[in-house]
């Protein structure tokens, strides 16, 4: 008898580690697929596949992408982190989070887009600084350089790979202090 109930906890196991083993998540089930169509000739279903594994993985990065996006600032409250899909589709691809920030009837948002080929484009206004001398002032973030638009929106190009903006009704002042609390290390480490 004690037998027969060893061997079922040890089947019981045995199925429980297979079935999570069987399991593959969602990426490695787009990949795998793309590599089936692409063996099997069928190149429609296998770029498909690609671009439904890059997708994936984008979201997983937006993912990441939103947790550096900081808390609220003393006195401030703060809205959900934001996957910002359409955001990314606006610089042809990538990724795009952003959260908005309120105190009485002052507003904040931050956007982080990042690994777009528009975006790297544009990069490249806000790097030269003649152009972004025209655009506005030039400002530090503790070693990030970053750029006071006219419009009252500052902009820092992290990384080459990601574009912070923080727009809003709220004073230049605020802006820059909630620029100092997104982890700008991290986010270039991404």
């Amino acid at each position: 008898m004690m037998k027969k109930s060893m061997i079922a906890i040890c089947a019981a196991g045995v199925l429980a580690s297979v079935g999570s083993m069987a399991h593959a998540d969602e990426v490695e089930d787009a990949i795998k697929e793309a590599l089936e169509s692409y063996q099997a000739q069928d190149y429609v279903m296998a770029k498909q596949s690609l671009s439904m594994a890059t997708q994936l993985i984008n979201q997983l990065n937006a993912k990441a992408l939103g947790q550096l996006l900081p808390e609220a600032l003393a006195g401030w409250k703060a809205g959900e982190v934001s996957d910002d899909g359409q955001g990314g589709m606006m610089f042809g691809g990538g990724m795009a989070v952003s959260r908005d920030y309120s105190k009485d009837n002052t507003k904040v948002k931050i956007s982080i887009v990042g690994d777009s080929p528009m975006l790297s484009q544009m990069m490249g206004i806000f790097q030269n600084p003649m152009i972004a001398g025209s655009m506005g002032k030039m400002t530090r973030i503790g070693k990030q350089m970053a750029m006071e638009g006219k419009d009252g929106q500052l902009t820092m190009v992290v990384a080459n790979r990601f574009m912070v903006t923080i727009d809003g009704s709220a004073s230049m002042d605020d802006k820059k202090e909630y620029a100092k609390a997104i982890d700008l290390e991290k986010l270039q480490g991404l």
